[in-house]
């Protein structure tokens, strides 16, 4: 073996620098072509570099969080056989594309990060019979946690495209044919065929036209932190106009639109499809997606709204269900007010009537969760199941400045503070937003509630017993973040044991923000196990 420097990557074509966040081997392991070694954050995306041959890490050179130039030296590696993948451009003499001497070997759906099982095609960077060289991206794709352009791990054509772009695939899954020399083509995991005539790969088939949306809109391209901020403040992309690469819609084209609606994940606007229903105590705001399909009601947690839980409710939609969430009392723009937890849940029974809901799921986050329990108590025969995310009410343990904090914010830099607490990834609020956030709840409205639910010892509401009392009769599933900074995980041990618990890394009080596609599928998993029982 010989030892060379390996270098910052660039990820893609506008990417200057970026941060090293994590090495995923470690100096004197070994590594093979394709293995990802290096994790990499650039101000667009969170991504796992592969390696691009066969190697030993003998050494790391650079620090992890430290900004660094593509090009910068990062590590010293002991080359296996095979061509030298550690060269700059122009550093050596680049191979000779593979020729029509080569194979044809199926190019899989790579897998970007150790949790993904799928992902989606969202460009195509070759056109087929374009030769590509090693480390040029050829595909750009989408996860639910990042938008990444994979780069080739050897030189050779794009002969045919077997997947369009906006299609979701899972991983290992073909969806390319490529031509590569018979050395690069050992270790792939299609079987290799006899390469055609190079005429052939002109002839292949061309680029399919993007899909188009059901209204007959073209899919809007954005960066995942664009999507993320969109669903949360309730945000349609369609109505924003790209001012990234080949228009892709970036996190500053989300909140400068944020800024001019004024548009926040706590002060929902008419835009979200707020309605109104007039109660005995006054009027509760709520959004109703309509549709014939199983119902979900979601239920916010302390000093949230329905549009915290944006995501979640964009993903039970595109599952086919009906999704209504509220403003409890007390919160977003439901004019009833709650000076005690009990008030929380007051309404429901007639909000139900009203709407005429027979029967339904109910997810509840944080404080929800206490509202929840009440209304299943009071009727668990219109309950299939409830779901409860980082409940509040398991023990007496809660983060007390969190919750006078946000009860009596006096400045968006005290607010801005108490929302990373939230969440692992950042809360990436405009400074409009922050601003106009900071004086809706410098209002105090929500000063009676955080006194009534949070004493001198920690939380004044339990709902264990309660909970005892509804685990026999509909099925209870809670979900929490193991870095939750609100609430502490462990107290699920004060669950009854027929309560399903669902424990997720790298997530925090906001599991749906953080690892939004788990909290789907666990919230979906009753319905297609048994019918929604």
């Amino acid at each position: 073996m010989n030892e060379r420097l390996l270098k910052m990557p660039r990820l893609g074509e506008t990417m200057d620098e970026g941060k090293i966040v994590g090495w995923l081997i470690k100096p004197g392991d070994s590594f093979s072509r394709g293995d990802p070694i290096i994790e990499i954050e650039t101000d667009k995306t969170v991504a796992e570099f592969p390696a691009l041959g066969n190697g030993k890490l003998t050494e790391i050179l650079v620090d992890l969080d430290q900004t660094i130039e593509v090009g910068t030296p990062i590590a010293r590696v002991e080359l296996g056989e095979g061509p030298d993948w550690t060269r700059e451009e122009g550093e050596e003499p680049a191979p000779e594309p593979a020729a029509a001497a080569g194979v044809e070997v199926d190019l899989p759906m790579p897998r970007l990060g150790e949790t993904m099982e799928e992902g989606r095609l969202s460009r195509w960077l070759k056109q087929p019979g374009e030769h590509f060289t090693r480390g040029e991206a050829i595909v750009e794709i989408e996860t639910d946690k990042t938008l990444a352009e994979f780069p080739a791990l050897s030189d050779g054509v794009l002969v045919a495209l077997l997947r369009h772009e906006d299609e979701m695939v899972t991983v290992g899954e073909p969806i390319a044919r490529i031509l590569v020399h018979q050395a690069d083509a050992q270790g792939e995991t299609a079987q290799a065929k006899p390469a055609p005539q190079a005429a052939s790969s002109q002839a292949a088939t061309p680029t399919p036209a993007p899909q188009r949306t059901a209204s007959g809109s073209e899919k809007r391209r954005a960066t995942p932190l664009a999507r993320r901020l969109a669903r949360q403040h309730g945000i349609d992309l369609h109505g924003i106009t790209g001012t990234g690469r080949r228009g892709r819609i970036e996190k500053e084209d989300v909140l400068g639109l944020e800024r001019n609606a004024q548009v926040t994940p706590i002060a929902a606007s008419a835009r979200d499809g707020v309605q109104f229903l007039s109660l005995k105590s006054g009027r509760l705001a709520y959004s109703d997606s309509g549709g014939g399909g199983e119902t979900y009601l979601l239920l916010h947690g302390f000093s949230g709204d329905r549009t915290t839980l944006a995501t979640t409710i964009s993903a039970l939609q595109r599952a086919g269900k009906r999704v209504i969430a509220v403003d409890l009392p007390g919160h977003g723009l439901t004019e009833i007010e709650a000076k005690s937890g009990e008030d929380l849940s007051r309404d429901l029974p007639e909000f139900m009537q009203a709407l005429h809901l027979k029967r339904l799921h109910l997810v509840a986050h944080s404080l929800g969760a206490v509202a929840a329990v009440d209304l299943a108590l009071s009727g668990p025969e219109s309950i299939a199941s409830l779901s409860l995310i980082a409940p509040a009410g398991l023990g007496s343990e809660i983060d007390s400045e969190f919750i006078r904090g946000m009860a009596a914010v006096s400045s968006k830099g005290e607010l801005s503070h108490l929302l990373r607490r939230l969440s692992v990834n950042d809360v990436a609020l405009s400074d409009a937003a922050l601003k106009t956030l900071s004086q809706q709840l410098g209002q105090g409205r929500l000063k009676a509630l955080a006194e009534a639910i949070n004493g001198a010892s920690g939380q004044r509401v339990d709902i264990i017993a309660a909970l005892q009392k509804l685990v026999t009769s509909i099925p209870v599933k809670v979900i929490f973040g193991l870095e939750d900074r609100i609430i502490p995980w462990s107290q699920v041990k004060a669950l009854p044991p027929r309560v399903a618990i669902h424990l997720l890394s790298r997530s925090g009080h906001m599991p749906q923000w953080d690892q939004p596609r788990d909290v789907q599928d666990i919230l979906l998993s009753s319905t297609r196990a048994g019918g929604g029982l």
